[in-house]
């Protein structure tokens, strides 16, 4: 009996994973700002429908990836990753004024 070559390697498997993880968040940050327009008065309903649409470009993105499509899994981890940093120094920028 012969051992099956597994069908990606490990690096493939934690880079696929971490971008899944920026995608998540990023969709976790614009739900969050759903949130925050729906409770504005009166309630930001052009930024709600963007933030959606955006959301639902995230899922396809996400929906799309394939584990072993190396170029994808590095571009998709580099945009979502910058998205997340964006937020992240923009929250941390608000906090400090």
């Amino acid at each position: 009996m012969s051992e099956s070559k597994p069908l990606w390697t490990q690096d493939q498997a934690i880079a696929f994973e971490a971008a899944l993880e920026a995608i998540n968040d990023v969709i976790a940050g614009y739900s969050e700002d759903i949130e925050h327009a729906r409770n504005a008065s009166p309630p930001l309903e052009q930024r709600i429908a963007w933030l959606k649409m955006r959301i639902m470009q995230a899922r396809d993105v996400g929906d799309a990836l394939a584990t072993t499509d190396d170029a994808s899994v590095a571009e998709v981890l580099r945009e979502y990753s910058a998205i997340v940093r964006a937020r992240d120094a923009a929250g941390s920028n608000a906090k400090a004024a």
